[in-house]
């Protein structure tokens, strides 16, 4: 018996203004040469701690490159990108797109970017014509224990650098603030024996403390004093003794303000910078690290199942897979409103420890 989908919330009206995430994503393709684009420099965005232009933002643009190139009837249903090299927002990037391949059903695209010379960035696509009526069907159903929206709290960047650094510098959001919405799980009031035996409890708490995205498979027996352990840097020794076999699960919501163009290249670009945004952090979040300096994207993959619009709310729900030898893998399922799995995207960050003086 097939599962039955449940609605995740009712339907969110979209806003009446144009997505503020258009200017980021947006690329001039040279006129005479569709297999060329170029971003805008004034547009590139820098987050906090980083000396490259936001990865999600060149994956984005590199969609648009690609989708330049292709008939309007093909839409993207993967990407796998790697960053190569480090990038100068002050520059702008040159996307230069291969056909690969065009076929009846599939077509194929390399894109390449550079900055002068110097390839930055890389990423193979393929696009695919949509099947209205396939011979298959089958979805993964939306987890039964998802909480509803309305159980989630807003949460931004700023939250995430606070609580994984704790060293009191907060990203500059602005940009992502503006383009983007997101809520994510709060712990809930029961306290557990793991997490509570042997661990002091902090004198006094702060008074704005961020909200702690965190779930696990045993959502009901979620420690209220997180927050408190994280504050006090003892949730390291919790989480170091915690059972590896239980994955490390965290529940939000995200979708895109404003309305984009009625096509799927805009949607999957726009898409694919919010899929960036709350990601590479997450490892750190889960097992936080007084030590730890930064961390970076290496690789990105998404796969678009079907078309979707990136303005209504998505239920995503991300996966821990491991953190060990200086990197980390996240899986990301994202879900519609009405419980349908339209895309999954995968992540491979690279964090370092700070450096100890040698004074």
């Amino acid at each position: 018996m097939a599962n039955k989908r449940r609605s995740i919330n009712p339907l969110v009206p979209l806003q009446d203004q144009p997505a503020p995430i258009l200017q980021q994503i947006e690329v001039s393709t040279a006129k005479d040469d569709s297999s060329i684009s170029i971003s805008d420099p004034v547009f590139h965005y820098l987050p906090t701690r980083s000396v490259s232009i936001f990865g999600g933002q060149v994956i984005a643009q590199a969609i648009l490159a690609a989708w330049a190139t292709v008939q309007q009837t093909f839409d993207i249903h993967s990407i796998h990108c790697a960053f190569i090299d480090r990038t100068d927002p002050a520059e702008a990037l040159t996307y230069r797109v291969s056909s690969t391949r065009t076929g009846r059903t599939i077509a194929n695209r390399l894109v390449n970017a550079f900055q002068h010379t110097r390839l930055v960035f890389m990423a193979t696509m393929s696009f695919h014509r949509f099947e209205s009526n396939p011979v298959l069907k089958y979805s993964r159903a939306l987890p039964s224990g998802f909480p509803p929206l309305n159980m989630m709290n807003p949460v931004n960047r700023s939250d995430y650098y606070q609580m994984i650094f704790q060293d009191c510098l907060k990203d500059d959001d602005k940009v992502l603030s503006a383009a983007l919405d997101a809520k994510h799980l709060m712990p809930s009031t029961t306290t557990t024996d793991t997490l509570s035996a042997g661990l002091p409890r902090p004198k006094s708490l702060f008074k704005q403390t961020p909200n702690m995205p965190i779930a696990s498979t045993k959502r009901n027996k979620a420690c209220s004093t997180i927050e408190e352990f994280l504050r006090s840097g003892s949730l390291v020794k919790a989480m170091a003794h915690g059972s590896s076999a239980n994955p490390r699960v965290i529940y939000q919501y995200i979708k895109v303000n404003g309305i984009l163009p009625d096509d799927s290249g805009h949607r999957a670009a726009a898409f694919a910078m919010a899929s960036d945004t709350f990601s590479s952090q997450l490892p750190a979040v889960l097992i936080p690290n007084k030590n730890l300096s930064w961390i970076t994207s290496l690789d990105h993959s998404i796969y678009f199942h079907k078309p979707f619009n990136p303005c209504y709310w998505l239920a995503v729900e991300n996966i821990v897979s491991v953190a060990d030898g200086g990197r980390s893998l996240v899986e990301m399922r994202y879900w519609t409103e009405n419980g349908e799995l339209v895309a999954t995207a995968m992540q491979e960050g690279l964090f370092r420890a700070k450096q100890k003086s040698k004074i």
